[in-house]
């Protein structure tokens, strides 16, 4: 059998490998990404909460926070209209409860929990996301959210 079969057998074995292991913790520290989170860190944190808190709203204001063909995901499923924020059903308050923001040359990714009250301030609903996002000559825009409904509260 020629080397670079055997070679190439042993890589397949060894991704197949990596791909049934459970993927080790990793914790991204945004000070070793050249300086960019300091300078860009707040720009960026602006952008995600004003667009948690339009979207709440149901402002369509805020989709200029988003680069044309922006794509969402819902709790696995694509979502092409509104709400685009699972556990934000319709007009409302909508808030940010955590954000941790982490960004890469020309590219940032944010995590986020964030709130939705209704018709009902004693009820609501929670849900957590990751935006990614891009710096643009606009400014930073939103590329791509996955997000998932996470509860309903209630007193």
């Amino acid at each position: 059998m020629p080397r670079w079969i055997a070679v190439s057998r042993g890589a397949l074995v060894a991704l197949a490998l990596l791909g049934c292991a459970r993927p080790a913790s990793v914790v991204v520290r945004p000070q070793h990404f050249a300086g960019t989170v300091g300078e860009d860190a707040p720009a960026i944190r602006a952008v995600v909460v004003a667009f948690v808190l339009g979207e709440g709203r149901g402002d369509e204001s805020v989709d200029t926070l988003l680069v044309p063909g922006a794509d969402f995901i819902a709790t696995g499923v694509p979502v092409t209209e509104r709400p685009r924020l699972p556990g934000m059903p319709g007009p409302g308050t909508g808030s940010v409860t955590a954000l941790r923001t982490s960004v890469a040359g020309e590219y940032a990714w944010v995590v986020v929990s964030y709130g939705w009250v209704g018709g009902n301030p004693s009820a609501g609903e929670r849900g957590v996301a990751t935006f990614v996002l891009q710096r643009l000559p606009a400014g930073w825009r939103i590329h791509h959210v996955h997000a998932s409904h996470v509860e309903r509260w209630g007193r």
